[in-house]
């Protein structure tokens, strides 16, 4: 059976995962820094500050789990800022136009 982690704070939750990506958010599973793969909860207002920051990068999507593609693993929060960042491979801009267009516009 797989642990369920709860969480309230982006720090707490940022703190003990080895990367918190857009794909992990949209799975809600999440491979915890000491224990492994497990669920994780987050509170309402946490929730909400995450897809915030999300929607600060990307602009107003739709956060649909059937959306999930390997190239959103790459929109992560970084542990350094707690900000939404893009790690590009080639083109940014073009890749990030993907992405939008992925989650598609609410």
């Amino acid at each position: 059976m797989e642990k369920t982690y709860k969480y309230t704070t982006l720090k707490g939750l940022i703190k003990r995962n080895r990367q918190f990506s857009l794909s992990t958010y949209l799975n809600k599973r999440m491979c915890h820094i000491t224990k492994g793969w497990g669920k994780f909860y987050l509170s309402a207002a946490l929730d909400q500050e995450i897809r915030s920051l999300f929607c600060d990068l990307l602009g107003d999507v739709s956060f649909d789990s059937s959306k999930n593609r390997g190239i959103l693993g790459w929109v992560v929060i970084e542990k350094r800022d707690l900000k939404a960042h893009y790690i590009a491979s080639q083109d940014y801009s073009q890749e990030l136009r993907y992405i939008r267009r992925l989650l598609k516009w609410i």
